[in-house]
This record gives C-alpha cells, sequence and structure tokens, in this order.
C-alpha cells in the first residue's frame, strides 16, 4: 500500500512543504464567465465609469483618471514586453514625447485631439526608429539601451530650451472647448476613458489574432517564427513603434490633466513605476495592465503616508515578492481565486 492511499484511509493531511507556493506559481487558464455575465458586467462598469466624474469631486477624477492613464501605458508595455519579449526600460522617453507634443501643440494653438494625434505619431515614429536595433541586441543589451534614454530624458528636455522652455516647464490650458459643458477634470477623464477604451480592446484583439500570435513565436522562438514565414524584421520594429504610441498617448494626456510640464516629471522613477505595472499585474496578459494602474497609483499613496522612503522599499519588495511567488502577477493570483466559482456559473464558456 502506497503512502498516498494510506493518507486517504487515515485521512491524515498532506505535507504542506512548499505546496502553498507552488500553488501561487502555478500557471492558470483565463478566466471564461458565462456569455450573460460578461454583457451584465461590462454594461454595469461601463455605467459606472461614465458616471464616475458627474457625482465626484475632482480630486476623486483625478487619481481614476490617473489609473486609467497608467494603464494605457501598461497596455502598450506589456504588448512590448510580455508578448514581444523585448525588454524596455525607458519607456518615460515616449510618455515625455507624448506629454510635450501636446504642450507644445497647445501653444500654438492645435486643439486638444489633434494634439493627442501628435502625441501618438511621434512616439510611433521615434520607436520605429529606436526598434531597428532591436533586430540585433535582445535582452540585457537592449535593456541597457532604453535605459540610458530614460537616463538621457530630462537632460534632453533641458538641452531643447527654444522648444520645451527648459526647466521652467510649460504651462497648459486643459480645458475643453466652450461648446463641451464640462469642467476640467472632467474633459480630461473622458479623454483618458476613450484612449484607454480603444486601447484596450485593440490590444486584447491584437494578443487574441494572428499578429498576437506572430509576437509570441518571435518572443519564444524567433528563428522558428521566421522559418514558419513570420516577417521578424517588421513584426519587432512595428511592436516597439506601437508600444511607444500607447505611451505617447498617456503622456499627453498626463499632460493635460496636470497643466504642467517639465522635465523632473519624466524621471528614471517613472520608468522603473511602469516596469512594475506590468511585472505586478501580470506579463501577457491584457487585465494585468489594470490590476497593475490600480497598484501603481495608490500602494504608493499609502506607503508614502507612513514614510517618504518606504515608498521604493515597497517597490523593491514588491517585485521580489512577485519574481518568486506571483510569476503571473495579480492575473494569476485573481484566475487562482475565482476559477473555481466560474466554473459553477450555468451557461459557461468553454476555455
Amino acid at each position: 500500500m502506497t503512502a498516498t492511499s494510506t493518507r486517504r484511509r487515515t485521512g491524515s493531511p498532506r505535507p504542506s512543504r512548499g505546496s502553498a507556493v507552488e500553488w501561487l506559481r502555478r500557471p492558470r487558464p483565463p478566466l471564461a464567465p458565462p456569455r450573460w455575465l460578461t454583457i451584465v458586467g461590462t454594461a454595469v462598469g461601463a455605467a459606472a465609469l461614465v458616471a464616475v466624474p458627474l457625482v465626484n469631486p475632482s480630486y476623486i477624477n483625478l487619481t481614476v483618471t490617473l489609473v486609467m492613464i497608467w494603464t494605457l501605458v501598461g497596455l502598450g508595455l506589456n504588448l512590448l514586453v510580455g508578448f514581444g519579449g523585448q525588454v524596455s526600460l525607458g519607456h518615460s522617453a515616449f510618455f515625455a514625447i507624448g506629454a510635450y507634443a501636446v504642450a507644445v501643440g497647445g501653444e500654438a494653438g492645435v486643439p486638444h485631439p489633434a494634439t493627442l494625434a501628435i502625441a501618438a505619431a511621434l512616439p510611433f515614429l521615434v520607436g520605429y526608429v529606436l526598434g531597428l536595433p532591436a533586430l540585433r541586441l535582445h535582452g540585457l543589451q537592449l535593456g541597457l539601451v532604453t535605459l540610458a534614454m530614460a537616463m538621457a530624458t530630462p537632460a534632453a528636455i533641458r538641452a531643447l530650451e527654444p522648444l520645451t522652455h527648459g526647466s521652467r516647464g510649460i504651462a497648459i490650458d486643459g480645458d475643453p472647448p466652450a461648446w463641451i459643458p464640462l469642467a476640467h477634470d472632467q474633459w480630461v477623464y473622458y479623454l483618458a476613458l476613450a484612449a484607454a477604451t480603444i486601447g484596450y480592446v485593440v490590444t486584447r484583439r491584437l494578443a487574441r489574432g494572428r499578429l498576437g500570435r506572430s509576437f509570441v513565436a518571435v518572443r519564444d522562438a524567433e528563428i522558428v517564427a521566421e522559418t514558419l514565414g513570420v516577417d521578424v524584421w517588421r513584426t519587432k520594429t512595428r511592436l516597439f513603434a506601437a508600444s511607444a504610441a500607447y505611451a505617447g498617448v498617456a503622456g499627453g494626456l498626463y499632460a493635460m490633466l496636470l497643466e504642467f510640464v517639465g522635465p523632473e516629471n519624466f524621471n528614471l522613477t517613472l520608468s522603473i513605476s511602469f516596469i512594475t505595472l506590468i511585472v505586478v499585474g501580470g506579463l501577457a496578459t491584457v487585465p494585468g495592465a489594470v490590476l497593475g494602474a490600480l497598484f501603481v497609483q495608490y500602494v504608493p499613496t499609502l506607503t508614502s503616508s507612513i514614510s517618504p522612503a518606504a515608498t521604493g522599499a515597497a517597490y523593491g519588495a514588491v517585485l521580489i515578492a512577485f519574481a518568486f511567488f506571483l510569476p503571473y502577477g495579480l492575473v494569476g493570483l485573481v484566475r487562482a481565486a475565482l476559477g473555481r466559482l466560474v466554473a459553477r456559473l450555468p451557461g459557461r464558456r468553454g476555455t
């Protein structure tokens, strides 16, 4: 008689050493809720998001708008790092390009929707050019190149003083057009909501479609992917450019929300926050960008109330904990917690 059968007959518990860690580190399939629950949840969530700026004070709108801005950055960065396997530590540079595109365009009298289009186009072009070295650089090498770009961003902003006003920064008029009866915080909120919704839907379709499968193929086995007909050159450069465009739009919205941009807004800490966002939320998962954005927005606020130095310590501790115990991020934890419950619901779709 085996030890397992003996435990079953006697009712003795199984050895628990390492079982909790193994349970946390186990990969989980995506949740597949019933269609009726998806429709109801989407309708309720959409109604709540639309109503938030109309019933809440401006400081609540500010924090929720920031969550949507971080979500947009996380969606693009997760496409690049999670699905594409290209390490980038310099997305604060693309974020800054988008912010200054809106600021400089606003000074020139360009309407806000047009400046946001410029905030997407300029980082896309810069990301495409910088994505060319990604054809030869991998892993740590590419990470160091993008890290240098992030470190040089504040100095580059100061050096371009005739355009960026250097350390003085640029004040922005973020108010809506006169014919739109909204306050400033409500106007930027709805712009961020529209951008985050479009970004979420597009990213989800990309991740589930043929293009997303080509991203993963290049990430996991580049030579095999090329053998199967995937254009590795185009895939990498377009992926880098698209990810930069996400960050650029988010930076433009950030500038409109704060109504001011300066070089101190785009330091290395911002890039570290972006990496923390996708790691904590869950790499190669679309909902992970939302969960990571919530973490990046609200956890530092809680830790800074304890001590100014607690934020950095919390980031470090969380990254270590997730690397060892939760490699699939908060998305993996949510799937583990809700998987059995969703499986028991009537009308559940197959995974």
